[in-house]
Parts: structure tokens; sequence; C-alpha cells
């Protein structure tokens, strides 16, 4: 076991035998807090031209299913997954009931989805036409019900969704 004693001071680690290095480079607070808000302010504008970008096309929609139904939370989205398959429209929205059981009811929603959709949408641009309906219950998971149709199909003034030939899930 060595010991380690005050006593005996190496030549080497004396402060005279250290080289000096040169004095570091100061970067003033302003600097870092003026560079600090221009970081914020590039990535807020950058955030705002890709939400921008992304949600423009489908923003009145959007904006149409909102104000008919109030707290749906409505979610517009289109083109195709990934880049490959069908080039899909597909709506999201929160309803205040169970699409399992309340067929009636989340058919006149359906179908005045898709007349909302054929106001402010062209459908044509589309293969399919996709709505998700979604129920949050308190203190249980979501229940979801997928509804897909042909967008040739939805497009049509006379067209009526039906529940049971078209449902996805």
């Amino acid at each position: 076991m060595t010991t380690l004693s005050n006593s005996s001071t190496n030549s080497a680690d004396s402060p005279e035998s250290i080289p000096s290095r040169p004095k570091d480079r100061e970067i003033s607070g302003r600097f870092v807090v003026l560079s600090m808000v221009g970081l914020g302010l590039f990535l807020t504008s950058l955030l705002f031209i890709y939400f921008e970008y992304k949600t423009r096309t489908f923003r009145p929609l959007r904006e149409a299913i909102g104000r008919e139904f109030r707290h749906s939370r409505p979610n517009v989205e289109g083109g195709k997954l990934k880049g490959k398959g069908p080039n899909i429209l597909r709506i999201s929205m929160s309803i205040p009931f169970d699409p399992n059981v309340d067929a009636t009811s989340s058919q006149s929603v359906l179908k005045r989805i898709a007349e909302l959709t054929r106001e402010h949408q062209k459908l044509e641009k589309f293969d399919q036409f996709e709505v998700n309906l979604i129920h949050f219950e308190p203190e249980k998971e979501a229940v979801t019900k997928s509804f897909s149709w042909p967008a040739a199909v939805a497009a049509g003034v006379d067209f009526i969704p039906d529940l049971e030939t078209h449902d996805s899930k």
C-alpha cells in the first residue's frame, strides 16, 4: 500500500512547469440571450409554415365540421399513407354517443359529414373517403368505429351512408 505525502512534490507538477494556454474566448450573456430568442423565433416560424402547408387545403372543411358538431375536435387529413396506396380523405371526430350502440345517430352524423365534405372538398381527387367516429368515455378506453367508401360513391348527391356494407372495423 502506497502512501502519498505532501512533502514530496514532483518538479513536473509544480505551477511553474505547467505551460500557459491562451485565454478562452468569452461570449457575452447578451449574445447568448439574443441567440436563444432568435432560435425560438426561427423554430416558431418553421412550425407555423409546416402547419400552414399541411392543413391549408382541409381547413375550411375542418372548421365547418367544428361549427356543425360542437366539441367534436375534428381532424381532416388527406393523401397517401406514407406516400403509397390509395389517395384517402380521412375525417376523425369525437362524438357524444357510442357508435356501436346508436346506429341511427351514427348514420345521421355520417350523412351530414358527407354533405359538408361535398360542399368544401372535391372528393373526385381522392380514391377513398374514410370517417372515424370516436367516443371518449371517462375512465374507459375510447370506442372507435371506422367507415370507408369509395370517394366516387361518396361524391354523389344522393349518397346515403350505409352502415352495414361499408363498415371497415
